[in-house]
């Protein structure tokens, strides 16, 4: 009985770590400003999903300032992704609110659009991993 139980367990756990996804990648780009400054940023950011909430990380550097904080909305799949999360560092193009912000883009190599409600926006380059 024991054995049937733990073979029971091993075989959902492996069906629920199939049904997970997740996004993650490095990228090279422009962040343009409200007040129409352009910076060059680098972007880095990870998020997982198995079953409802996502989970993970962004953040955006430019020299020695950064704007960064956590995914926790959105959909991935294996061609694109669109999420949705919160600045907890705001230090980026002179602004100290927090915002709302997306992260949205195709898998692979190409272009990835990220905004934040307090009008800062950056396009970056690179390539991102789904899965």
């Amino acid at each position: 009985m024991k054995l049937l139980i733990l073979f029971i367990i091993t075989i959902f756990s492996v069906t629920s770590v199939a049904h997970a996804t997740e996004t993650s990648g490095n990228a090279d780009g422009t962040i343009s400003c409200p007040d129409g400054k352009l910076e060059r940023g680098e972007l880095s950011f990870s998020a997982f999903k198995k079953d409802a909430p996502i989970y993970g990380s962004w953040e955006v550097v430019v020299d020695k300032a950064s704007n960064g904080g956590y995914l926790d909305s959105g959909k991935i799949d294996k061609k694109n992704y669109d999420l949705g999360g919160k600045e907890t560092t705001s230090n980026i193009c002179g602004l100290d609110k927090k915002a709302d912000i997306t992260i949205n883009g195709d898998c692979g190599k190409g272009k990835i659009q990220v905004r934040a409600d307090t009008g800062w926006k950056g396009t970056f380059e690179g390539n991102i991993d789904c899965g």
